[in-house]
């Protein structure tokens, strides 16, 4: 598919899930608002393009692509440091990641597997456009629904149709049914889920837990570095580990677990991803 259609097919998603949630579209196009730390409104909106900012000295500077591991036609690429959790290939298309415990582990996810294809975020209205485009996402191919309201089965389905890769925040609009068809109308459509609640069924189940952070004093200074283990396991039952650091440059292995059976995932404390600091402040990398 070429970027034109790809970019039409995510405009008509866009307009199938705006008439879904019976909201008037609107497109961002002020370059003010990638730099934006604020929630993104309830309306629809695609998100706006960092090539649409005026260049000059305080432009800032874009960040490089994302290193992951090889893919093909049937797979996303996923963050080197996070490949021993999914199949050698990659980010299955049609699969579904639950991921709990960091908003930096859900934006570093999406950022590596969004490549030169669409994402959507829905039902997460705490992820602002700052964090999301310091951890390397492309805002210009990007799908805001922060808030879908009663008519998510229908707003998230019609994104499905037009994205490669959908990340679902905590959507309690969303039933035990609806979860069930839109994991197969992923496998229809070829996309991938992003969860930040428990969805039934997920391919891998990731958590961020033991995280500390660098750089803050007493009311001062601002998270320069952290670290969390992510665990991970897969529908196998096989579970592991890593721990990864966030800087400034990048995202990195500090240290391996086995990955063999250690046991379930740590439960989460809430369903919803916890929008930690370090996701504002750090620019993440993937490194081959």
């Amino acid at each position: 598919m070429t970027p034109a259609e790809r970019m039409a097919t995510a405009r008509r998603a866009l307009e199938r899930a705006e008439a879904a949630a019976g909201l008037r579209t609107r497109l961002a196009v002020a370059a003010d608002d990638a730099a934006s730390p604020r929630p993104v409104a309830s309306h629809l909106a695609a998100a706006p393009a960092p090539d649409t900012a005026p260049e000059g000295p305080g432009a800032p500077a874009p960040v490089p692509p994302r290193a992951g591991v090889p893919t093909d036609a049937d797979h996303l690429p996923v963050p080197a440091p996070l490949a021993g959790f999914f199949p050698p290939a990659g980010l299955r298309r049609g699969s579904v990641v639950q991921v709990g415990g960091s908003s930096s582990l859900l934006l570093t996810l999406l950022a590596a597997a969004q490549g030169e294809g669409w994402v959507a975020l829905a039902a997460l209205p705490d992820i602002g456009l700052q964090a999301a485009a310091d951890a390397g996402l492309h805002l210009g191919r990007s799908l805001l629904v922060p808030r879908p309201g009663p008519e998510a089965a229908s707003v998230v389905g019609a994104l499905v149709d037009g994205v490669d890769v959908l990340a679902v925040g905590d959507c309690r609009a969303l039933s035990a049914r609806d979860r069930r068809l839109l994991s197969a109308r992923l496998r229809t459509r070829g996309a991938v889920l992003l969860s930040t609640a428990h969805w039934p069924g997920a391919d891998v189940v990731l958590r961020a837990g033991e995280a500390r952070t660098g750089g803050l004093g007493r009311g001062w200074g601002r998270v320069e570095a952290g670290e969390m283990t992510v665990h991970g396991r897969g529908r196998s039952g096989v579970a592991g580990r890593v721990r990864v650091r966030l800087t400034s440059t990048g995202l990195d292995v500090v240290a391996d677990g086995a990955r063999e059976a250690t046991g379930p995932v740590p439960a989460a404390a809430a369903p919803a991803v916890a929008a930690d600091a370090g996701a504002a402040a750090s620019r993440l990398r993937a490194v081959s």
